[in-house]
C-alpha cells in the first residue's frame, strides 16, 4: 500500500530520529488542512516507538509558520522543562518545518466528550489542567514564541481588533463583523493581571481522555498569551457545537482549581472576541478570487450559525432590543421537485453506496448545499431586495447593488458614521434571513445559543 506520508517528510523523520518508519496507519490530522498517521519507529537496536505524525497541507503558506512555531514552543515546554506541571500533552519527539509537521509519542484516548462515563468528573479534570496552564510563568523564555509577556492583555486585544477591522475592510467588507469589532473596540475590559499562557482553542474535542482522566490536551496552534478568561470563553463558544457540561459547573471548577474568581462579563466579552478571531481571517481568505475556502455545506452551516450568534451577542452586550423582520412567503415553483429528487438520491442511494468515508462525507456536504440552493432559489431574490432597501433607507447614498451597499454600511460603521443601534438591527435582519435559508440544513444550529447565567 502506498504511503500517505510525503516521501521527503518520511526521509526527514528517519534522518532526524535515526529510526526507520516500520509501519503506519492513516489517522485524522486535527483540523481541516492537516493530515496524520500513526507510525512505528524502529531503531537500529530493534527498539520500537509508537508515534503520531501530523503535517499541514498549507506548508507553502508563510502565514501558517507563526502558528507552527507557537505550537512547537508550547509542546516543547510542556514535554520538557514543564513536564509534570499538571498540563498533559503527547510528548514531542521532533518537528519538521518544511511540512509544518509535528512528531509526538502516540497517546491513546477518546476525543468525543459525549461518550464520557462521568462527564462532570472529566470536565473538572480538564478545567483543572487549564488552571495549571494559567499558573505557568509566561515570562520564561520557553514561551517567547507565544508573545511578549510584558505586554498587557488589553493592549494585545486592541491591536488585534484594529488589525481585524483593517483586514475585513480590505477584503469583502462585512457590516456584521464591523459592528461586532466596533463594540469590542469600545469595550475592551481593563487588565486584571499580567498575561498568562493560554491554550487558545480550549474546549470539547481538543482533549483526549481515558475514563475520567485527561490523556492529553491537543490542537495547540492557537496558543498565545492573554487574559485567562479567554480560555473559559472558548469552551463556551465551542459548546455551541460540541456539548459540554453546564458553564456554571465549568466556572465553579475553575475557581476551585485556580483560586481565582470568574468574571462573567469578561468571559462574555471574550466569547465575541474569540468568534471574531477566526471568523474575520476566514472571511478574508474566502473573499479571494477563485477561493474555495468555506464554499462547502459545512462552511455555510457553521458560518451562518456564527454570524447569527455574533449579531445576537452584540445586541445583548450593547443592550439593544432588536425585532425580527417579516419574512415573505415564497411558494415552491416548478424547480422544487428537482431539488427534492437530488436530495432523495443523495440520501437513499449515493450515501449508502459510498465506497469510503470521505466519499460519504462529501455526499452529505452536497446534500447541505442542495438544501441551501433550494431555499436560495425561492427566497434569495426577495431577501436580497429587502436588505438592499433597508441599507439604502438608512444610507441613501449607498450603492444600488447589495455587495456595494454592504461594503458602504461596513465602512460607515467603522467610521462611526451611522447610528449603531440601527446598524445592529440591519445586521440582525440579515442573519434572520440567512438562517431561514439554511435552517433545513442546520437543524438545531439554527437556534443554538448560550445558556443564561445571569
Amino acid at each position: 500500500m502506498a504511503s500517505a506520508i510525503p516521501a521527503d517528510l518520511r526521509a526527514e523523520v528517519e534522518q532526524q530520529t535515526g529510526a526507520v518508519i516500520a509501519g503506519e496507519q492513516a489517522r485524522g490530522g486535527g483540523g481541516a488542512s492537516r493530515q496524520g498517521a500513526e507510525v512505528m519507529l524502529r531503531y537500529p537496536d530493534g527498539a520500537e516507538r509508537r508515534c503520531y505524525l501530523a503535517w499541514d497541507g498549507r506548508a507553502g503558506d508563510p502565514s501558517r509558520m507563526p502558528y507552527f512555531e507557537r505550537e512547537t514552543a508550547i509542546l516543547a515546554a510542556l514535554s520538557g522543562p514543564y513536564h509534570g506541571s499538571g498540563v498533559t500533552v503527547a510528548p514531542l519527539v521532533g518537528t519538521f518545518p518544511s511540512h509544518l509537521a509535528l512528531l509526538s509519542e502516540f497517546v491513546s484516548g477518546n476525543d468525543r466528550f459525549p461518550q464520557a462515563e462521568d462527564k462532570a468528573a472529566l470536565a473538572r479534570a480538564f478545567v483543572g489542567q487549564l488552571a495549571a496552564l494559567h499558573r505557568l510563568d509566561a515570562r520564561n523564555p520557553a514561551f517567547a514564541a507565544l508573545g511578549d509577556a510584558t505586554e498587557p492583555p488589553a493592549s494585545r486585544i486592541r491591536a488585534n481588533i484594529a488589525q481585524w477591522q483593517r483586514t475585513n475592510l480590505s477584503a469583502g467588507a462585512d457590516p456584521i463583523y464591523q459592528v461586532a469589532l466596533a463594540w469590542l473596540a469600545r469595550n475592551v475590559p481593563p487588565d486584571r493581571g499580567p498575561a498568562v499562557v493560554l491554550h487558545g482553542d480550549a474546549g470539547p474535542g481538543n482533549f483526549l481522555f481515558n475514563g475520567n482522566e485527561i490523556a492529553a490536551l491537543v490542537d495547540w496552534e492557537l496558543t498565545h498569551l492573554g487574559d485567562p478568561m479567554e480560555d473559559l470563553a472558548q469552551i463556551w463558544v465551542r459548546s455551541l457545537i460540541q456539548p459540554f457540561v453546564p458553564m456554571a459547573d465549568v466556572f465553579a471548577a475553575y475557581e476551585a482549581a485556580s483560586g481565582q474568581p470568574v468574571d462573567l462579563a469578561r468571559v462574555k466579552y471574550h466569547r465575541l472576541y474569540f468568534q471574531l478571531s477566526f471568523s474575520v481571517p476566514s472571511a478574508a481568505l474566502a473573499s479571494g478570487e477563485g477561493s474555495s475556502i468555506g464554499a462547502t455545506g459545512t462552511g455555510l452551516l457553521y458560518g451562518t450559525m456564527h454570524k447569527r450568534v455574533i449579531v445576537q451577542s452584540v445586541a445583548q452586550l450593547a443592550g439593544i432590543a432588536v425585532t425580527d423582520p417579516e419574512l415573505p412567503l415564497c411558494e415552491p415553483d416548478w424547480t422544487d421537485r428537482f431539488f427534492a429528487t437530488a436530495l432523495a438520491d443523495l440520501r437513499d442511494d449515493i450515501v449508502p453506496a459510498a465506497g469510503n468515508q470521505r466519499a460519504a462525507a462529501k455526499a452529505k456536504e452536497l446534500a447541505r448545499l442542495v438544501k441551501f440552493w433550494r431555499m436560495r432559489a425561492s427566497h434569495g431574490a426577495a431577501f436580497d431586495a429587502a436588505e438592499l432597501a433597508e441599507i439604502r433607507a438608512l444610507m441613501p447614498s449607498a450603492p444600488a447593488n447589495l455587495k456595494g451597499a454592504r461594503a458602504a454600511l461596513a465602512e460607515a460603521i467603522a467610521a462611526d458614521a451611522v447610528d449603531f443601534a440601527a446598524a445592529v438591527q440591519l445586521c440582525h435582519n440579515r442573519v434572520v434571513r440567512e438562517t431561514a435559508i439554511m435552517a433545513d440544513a442546520m437543524g438545531g444550529l439554527a437556534t443554538t445559543w448560550y445558556e443564561d447565567l445571569d
